[in-house]
């Protein structure tokens, strides 16, 4: 059963396979990351990291649920990570995981993004109130991914 944490949608000025590429990109997922410091890729095509001040997160895409209309990721976050980054020692430290779901519909030569956050699975301190910390997240998240990637697109 699938628990909605939050969902936007998004009007971006760049076709759908643009934005396919967008999504698994860390440079443009550093755009709207907090607090970003640095990402790279830890399996080409399937799964990147990118770190904050606080934390750290991989980014995994779900091929049995993603489509060409649609990624699924899987995104792990842990905590008090020093480098180097590999996706186990990422998963050995997880915080907390949950999954995105990155829609995407061409309409012209742009496109619209529903972004979902669903599933949330919290593995440490669970007397937090992650969900509610995620949706307040997404929220700014949403704004500055909109204002990046459109500009991004420009020097394409």
């Amino acid at each position: 059963m699938t628990h909605l944490i939050h969902q936007e949608t998004m009007q971006l000025k760049a076709s759908a396979k643009i934005i396919r590429k967008f999504i698994m990109t860390p440079d443009r997922i550093l755009d709207y990351y907090p607090s970003p410091i640095a990402g790279g890729v830890l399996i080409p095509d399937r799964a990147i990291y990118c770190r904050g001040k606080s934390s750290i997160s991989m980014l995994e895409t779900v091929e049995a649920e993603s489509n060409d209309n649609k990624i699924v990721v899987k995104v792990t976050v842990a905590n008090r990570l020093k480098p180097p980054f590999t996706k186990f020692r990422i998963e050995d430290a997880v915080f907390f995981t949950m999954i995105e779901d990155w829609k995407i519909e061409d309409v012209g030569d742009a496109s619209i993004l529903i972004k979902t956050w669903r599933d949330l699975q919290q593995v440490k301190m669970k007397f937090l109130p992650m969900a509610y910390v995620i949706r307040r997240s997404a929220k700014a998240e949403s704004k500055k991914l909109v204002t990046a990637w459109n500009k991004a697109v420009e020097s394409i």
